[in-house]
């Protein structure tokens, strides 16, 4: 399994083998030495201080016992008893902290031991200052020297113990430190000692893998990989007898591989140059222009049709994109529909586009091309032809405006006899209201609304390409209302200046019954209010739309709320059914002695005319 290897596996595997050896040298050594230095630590800080702790103890207690003897001789036992009671504490200190760092078992017994000799001093030594307050000197002494003095001495004796047990402890540790250490070295240099003895059997390993599969030395190898670079097919290579599955066998195959293949290309692009001949010399007799372009677009080959359709020679166009020829809109066009054509790896089919001669006039070419692959299957670009239609475009557009002349006309028509049709209409009206007095009202509110309708049929009737215009419908609405009510209206605003608005064909009847319906509404309360100013209607732009404000003498009824449908009548009510949502708004407000009605008119019911966009015909 190992002999089946290849070299980078080789490399790898020798190269972990010794780097894991030497990682777990490394790891090793670190825990030992971890070991070694919480031993050395536990040795140089702990167990010494332990010690100390012992020896401070000792001197502790052979400095009770001289005060306890002190007693008897001092004038003032009390001050004796003081620092004894002082030192007490100190000693019970000591042993506490003592017992909080000991480990070493026999030593904690020992201290065990230490502590109950230490409470019979204590209590020993509470006695004696009992015969003392009493008087009894006598007895205190016996006391002292029957049972005080030997439990000091007793207790001495045991914190000496101890103190050599901590000596011994530390002897231990240093061995034991010792110990470690030199385990820790002897097993750093057997670790080491492998690592050497595995990196040179994996060097041998390694050197005889690699010169094997070369079939020789790297640097004759490395000579006839540079001759078959530099083209030298010829030149011979030496192979050992048995060498079927080397590097320079596989090489010789290749030059004897490549010999063969470079005398049969040769021999296919002869015959391609004749065919390629051939075929040049039947595209040269087609009116179309034929073409190639690469992957960026650029042209690889171009026909010498385009000298007779763009007035360029194919030699101008090599390397430049059909995009560059064409005007910058068209360009931007031609170019998003090529891409998603090709994107998709679809065929360009009869795209039309719009270039530039080369003396500056525009010609209509009429472009197909098909998409061609390598053989690995990536996209290397189009092939096709293009064929000029500049004539049958011309031809096609003065038809259709023909067609566009004769409709606009017809449907002006159209739009003039719906007018003279609710003209009669309204003069049937006038007569019924003039036999219905009763209806009268509601006949006008209804001629008013019908003489609306055919306000835009008149307007529709002299406009062309269908589009009546904001600034033509708002003064033949404020027209039609003065001319039925007998009441000047003023007109305020008009022509706009900051260009013109468009209707919506569809939402233009409902504008204009709307601002009939508004302005005829004024005019009414204008009347009531005799003896003041006429109605004033004002159209002014506003953003994208326009404003158009209605004011009249008068006052709003105390319950009136338009948005609420509050205090309306028939009218407002007609207003609200026909009004554009969204695009149209319609608010009241009491603007001192006066009702303003301001009416925002916006997209999509409006929209901006183009320049081309024509007007009312003279």
């Amino acid at each position: 399994m190992l002999a089946n290897l290849n070299v980078a596996r080789r490399l790898a595997l020798g190269f972990g083998l010794v780097l894991l050896l030497l990682v777990l040298s490394v790891i090793l050594g670190l825990n030992r030495l971890a070991t070694l230095n919480d031993m050395v630590e536990r040795v140089v800080t702990r167990d010494r201080e332990n010690v100390a702790l012992a020896n401070r103890a000792l001197d502790l207690m052979n400095e009770q016992a001289q005060d306890t003897l002190l007693m008897f001789h001092e004038d003032h036992p009390s001050m004796v008893r003081a620092r004894i009671t002082e030192r007490e504490v100190a000693i019970d200190a000591t042993i506490q902290q003592l017992e909080a760092q000991l480990e070493h078992a026999p030593s904690l017994l020992l201290l065990e031991r230490i502590r109950e000799q230490r409470d019979g001093y204590v209590n020993s030594f509470l006695n004696v200052a009992q015969h003392l307050a009493s008087e009894r000197r006598d007895e205190a002494l016996h006391s002292v020297l029957i049972d005080t003095v030997p439990r000091v001495n007793g207790l001495k004796v045991s914190i000496e113990a101890l103190i050599g047990m901590q000596d011994r402890v530390l002897r231990e540790m240093g061995s034991r430190s010792l110990a470690t250490f030199d385990r820790a070295y002897q097993m750093l240099i057997a670790f080491l000692v492998l690592a050497v003895i595995c990196a040179v059997v994996l060097s041998a390993w390694i050197i005889r893998g690699v010169i094997r599969p070369l079939g020789g030395e790297p640097e004759a190898v490395r000579a006839v990989v540079e001759r078959i670079a530099r083209g030298e097919l010829d030149s011979p290579i030496t192979l050992r007898p048995d060498d079927r599955g080397s590097l320079l066998s596989a090489m010789r195959a290749m030059q004897e591989n490549l010999r063969h293949l470079i005398g049969e290309r040769r021999r296919v692009e002869l015959a391609l140059r004749e065919s390629q001949a051939r075929f040049q010399g039947l595209i040269e007799t087609f009116r179309d222009w034929a073409w190639e372009v690469d992957a960026q677009w650029r042209y690889t080959y171009v026909g010498p049709q385009a000298r007779s359709i763009l007035g360029y020679s194919p030699d101008e166009l090599i390397g430049r994109t059909p995009f560059e020829l064409m005007p910058p809109e068209e360009a931007a066009r031609v170019q998003r529909l090529a891409e998603a054509a090709r994107i998709a790896s679809q065929p360009i089919v009869a795209l039309e586009n719009i270039n530039q001669h080369k003396s500056g006039r525009q010609v209509v070419l009429e472009s197909s091309g098909q998409p061609f692959f390598d053989v690995e299957g990536r996209f290397r670009g189009y092939r096709g032809v293009d064929r000029e239609i500049t004539d049958r475009k011309q031809a096609e557009a003065a038809r259709l405006d023909e067609v566009e002349r004769l409709r606009d006309a017809l449907v002006r028509e159209v739009h003039h006899r719906i007018k003279n049709n609710l003209q009669t209409v309204v003069g049937l009206l006038r007569r019924e209201a003039g036999k219905r007095p009763e209806a009268q009202a509601s006949i006008e509110s209804a001629i008013a609304q019908v003489q609306a309708v055919a306000v835009v049929h008149g307007l529709y009737g002299q406009v062309t390409r269908h589009s009546v215009m904001l600034c033509e419908l708002v003064p033949a609405v404020v027209g039609n209302v003065s001319e039925l009510s007998g009441v000047p209206i003023r007109l305020e605003g008009l022509p706009l200046p900051e260009g013109r608005l468009l209707i919506r064909e569809s939402e233009t009847v409902a504008v204009a019954l709307v601002l009939n319906e508004l302005v005829t509404n004024a005019v009414k309360h204008a009347a009531e209010a005799a003896g003041k100013e006429p109605p004033r209607v004002v159209v002014h732009r506003s953003g994208s739309g326009a404003e158009v404000s209605i004011e009249n003498p008068g006052r709003l009824a105390a319950d009136f709320d338009f948005d609420a449908r509050s205090g309306i009548g028939t009218g407002l009510g007609l207003v609200r059914a026909l009004m554009p949502v969204p695009g149209m708004s319609v608010s009241y407000r009491q603007k001192g002695d006066l009702v303003r009605v301001e009416v925002h008119i916006a997209p999509p019911v409006l929209s901006e005319a183009p320049l081309a966009t024509e007007g009312i015909l003279p």
